[in-house]
């Protein structure tokens, strides 16, 4: 299977359509995932860059404030402490914003913590160092001392700082280099699922205009098929319809309606109008049986008349079963046939069958007549002309031998004729039991039958190994009689018959009728002589009834002896070739079934 084929495959693209939603809600899983990360990585930065932002801040504060208590001290200028100086207020704000930024450290708020110590200790010496400097008699080097503490504990307080500023810058180091690496995985994550749905998309684009292709092209073979269906109840004669059960509704084709003879685009597809059309006398049969076959779900066969509105009266054959729709509704769907012409042939071939019959009934008594009442009276002649010619033979002057003669002749062909009018009238009516037979059987009981012919003609007889099958054991006996006698009558005067009988293999070139024969359906047997034969061109006419190809009077027969052969290889589902050449002998070729 190839990849077209598998994608025209809907099962197989529902497969791999969902695979690809999968992978997509994947990729868009981890895509989410990182974004998130993303998120929080810049949360991180801002956290850490607003924290060294409050720090530097507090330390600005303390440096202006320990700035103008300096100026304060050498100016003595009140300037320098209004609005600024002691107003610890804006660093507490401070305070509490760097405690919301470090509320998720725990080690970063114990520095906070500490910080807001030394914070709250630096104020302390402000105001201490502010009383000495107001004081009436300050002493210098207690001064001094004061600022060189406050100015020591300044610095010990910025490096404090700054160690958690640079704490927090490093801070921010790796959450920026954490950040450029979820970034570039996110756009990687993004491309790919960009990618994936647009190929998603046009996967299922092109599906979908494959499918539309497919339903258009599938569409137009259904209208065209429906339209071939049409033409063909037109030219068949017949047309469908269908009821619902659950909705009580019937549909008949235009077909339908055009055998009731109705216009389909007025015609109402109810089964009350329906039954108008239908003959009086077949309406509630009918009717009967549709309305009982809804009940029961069973199959409905019957035959009924329609009456067109001219008063034509035509016969249909309706046909009707159940089946589910794809709702699951049970659905009774039927055809109507107009087997008119075919019911008058009906009628016609019965009447013929009876005046067969009634030819047959004759025929059989000519049979009776054949075998019984004539031939009593052509006993009696032969009766007569034996006890002539053994007692008055010597009386009868030379002219009357010869007329005497001529009615012996004359009388044993006519028993002849009798004879085989009898055994060709057995083929046509004669039962036909099929029973498993060894033809060498019968084919050496007919020799020692025919044993005085053979003897006479001094012919030589050959069987060489005839199959078993099935066949009717006396019409086949007939057969091998009809031809080996016919083989010893046509001998040649200078020569000695040589008969030979055998089954021959069918080769690949056997050809009957436009068919080719195999050795697998068809035995052949052979019946080959050396006798006067005759040009193939009556290859066909000598199995015609009374047919003689020898006018000679040495060569009695009746015409009946080959169409008998004939006949019987008929009876067998078979058939009998011969060829043959003037002065070379004829050879009969018999082709039998092997299964009957």
């Amino acid at each position: 299977m190839n990849f077209r084929s598998l994608y025209r495959n809907s099962q197989i693209f529902k497969i791999a359509l969902g695979i690809a939603i999968l992978v997509v809600g994947y990729i868009a899983s981890v895509f989410y995932k990182q974004m998130q990360s993303l998120e929080s990585s810049v949360n991180l930065i801002t956290n850490s860059t607003e924290t060294q932002l409050e720090l530097e801040r507090v330390l600005s504060i303390i440096s202006i404030y320990e700035t103008n208590l300096r100026s304060y001290i050498i100016t003595k200028d009140k300037a320098y402490l209004e609005h600024r100086f002691l107003r610890k207020g804006e660093i507490d704000r401070n305070f509490v914003r760097i405690k919301k930024l470090v509320a998720n450290n725990s080690a970063r708020s114990k520095d906070v913590d500490q910080l807001k110590k030394m914070i709250d200790y630096r104020f302390a010496l402000f105001r201490e160092t502010l009383l000495l400097a107001e004081s009436k008699n300050p002493g210098k080097d207690q001064l001094i001392t004061k600022l060189k503490e406050s100015s020591d504990f300044t610095e010990s307080m910025k490096t404090f700082v700054y160690k958690t500023i640079n704490a927090e810058g490093d801070k921010i180091k790796i959450h920026n280099d954490n950040h450029q690496f979820e970034l570039q995985d996110s756009i990687i994550s993004a491309f790919l699922l960009v990618i994936l749905s647009l190929l998603i998309l046009l996967l299922s684009f092109n599906k979908m205009n494959v499918d539309i292709k497919e339903l258009k092209t599938a569409n137009d073979d259904l209208q065209f098929l429906n339209h071939s269906f049409n033409n063909a109840e037109k030219i068949a004669g017949f047309g469908h319809w269908k009821i619902d059960l659950e909705t009580k509704l019937y549909s008949f084709s235009d077909n339908f309606m055009r055998l009731l003879g109705v216009d389909p685009a007025t015609f109402d597809p109810t089964i009350e109008n329906f039954a108008k059309h239908i003959h009086p006398d077949d309406v509630d049969f009918v009717l009967n049986s549709h309305r009982e076959s809804l009940e029961d779900l069973e199959p409905t066969t019957m035959m009924f008349r329609y009456i067109l509105p001219d008063g034509t009266i035509r016969y249909i054959q309706s046909v009707g079963s159940f089946t589910r729709n794809s709702n699951g509704d049970m659905i009774k769907t039927g055809v109507n046939y107009d087997i008119s012409e075919q019911y008058k042939k009906t009628l016609e071939l019965e009447e013929n069958n009876k005046e067969l019959k009634s030819i047959n009934e004759e025929l059989e008594s000519f049979n009776n007549i054949v075998s019984h009442d004539l031939q009593e009276p052509l006993h009696k002649i032969q009766m007569f002309i034996s006890r002539i010619e053994s007692k008055e033979i010597d009386q009868i002057s030379d002219q009357g031998k010869v007329y005497f003669t001529k009615i012996k002749m004359s009388a044993n062909k006519m028993q002849t004729l009798l004879i085989d009018l009898v055994n060709y009238s057995r083929t046509v009516k004669g039962d036909k039991v099929f029973v498993e037979t060894d033809l060498n059987e019968i084919v050496n009981q007919i020799v020692e039958d025919l044993a005085l012919n053979i003897e006479a003609k001094k012919a030589i007889i050959s069987i060489e190994n005839l199959p078993t099958i099935k066949v009717i054991p006396f019409q086949i006996e007939q057969l091998f009689i009809n031809l080996i006698s016919n083989s010893l009558k046509y001998s040649r005067d200078d020569l000695a018959p040589n008969i030979a009988l055998f089954e021959e293999q069918i080769f690949e070139n056997e050809i009957h009728e436009g068919k080719v024969i195999s050795n697998e359906e068809y035995c052949k047997i052979v019946v080959a002589d050396n006798g006067i034969g005759f040009k193939q061109e009556y290859s066909s006419k000598i199995f015609n009834l009374f047919y003689r190809l020898e006018k000679d009077l040495k060569y009695s027969g009746t015409g009946l002896g080959l169409a008998i052969c004939k006949r019987i290889v008929e009876n067998h589902d078979g058939f009998i070739q011969v060829s043959s050449m003037p002065n070379e002998g004829a050879e009969f070729a018999i082709f039998i079934p092997r299964n009957i």
